[in-house]
């Protein structure tokens, strides 16, 4: 759920044309359907470029064929999940802003430290019920606690499309 807080969190303070590196997917969801982003362009594999556009990504960018910081294009705001600072700093417009969660921080970007507390989740809770916002699981889960490494193996794989659960013991 970090990244689901991280974005809500960070958005409510920015409403702009976003980009955003990584299949955060919550976060896309919250910029287009809560907060009404203009636009929103995402970095994706080739597998989940049509995934990001069914939540309402304009833009779906395969950074297996291109760079999302050499777009002609340049972001009023860009949250940088995979530590690509020095990227994303390339694609923000001018007084735009740089976001990452990961380090280590290029300028002028700024690092997000989340602090959250249970009325964050009550915040989210109505989205979440009203299908605005749609969480992911990954298809190959949830794993049962017996399987937790096998889980954080297959995380290791950076194939999973959506959160990987691991349930506690029945």
């Amino acid at each position: 759920m970090l990244p689901e807080l991280w974005s809500f969190l960070s958005l409510q303070k920015l409403r702009s044309d976003i980009c955003y590196t990584s299949c955060y997917f919550c976060l896309g969801q919250l910029a287009k359907h809560v907060f009404g982003a203009s636009k929103v362009a995402a970095t994706a594999s080739t597998a989940k470029l049509e995934l990001l556009k069914s939540l309402g990504a304009d833009l779906a960018i395969d950074y297996t064929k291109g760079n999302f910081e050499d777009l002609p294009e340049k972001f009023d705001v860009v949250y940088d999940a995979v530590g690509q600072c020095d990227r994303a700093v390339k694609a923000v417009k001018e007084g735009g802003q740089v976001v990452t969660i990961v380090g280590p921080v290029t300028p002028p970007a700024s690092i997000f430290l989340l602090t959250s507390k249970g009325s964050i989740l009550d915040k989210l809770q109505p989205y979440l019920e009203s299908g605005k916002v749609k969480p992911l699981i990954d298809p190959k889960g949830p794993f049962p606690f017996s399987k937790t490494v096998e889980a954080f193996s297959y995380l290791d794989t950076n194939r999973a499309t959506g959160k990987v659960v691991v349930y506690p013991i029945p």
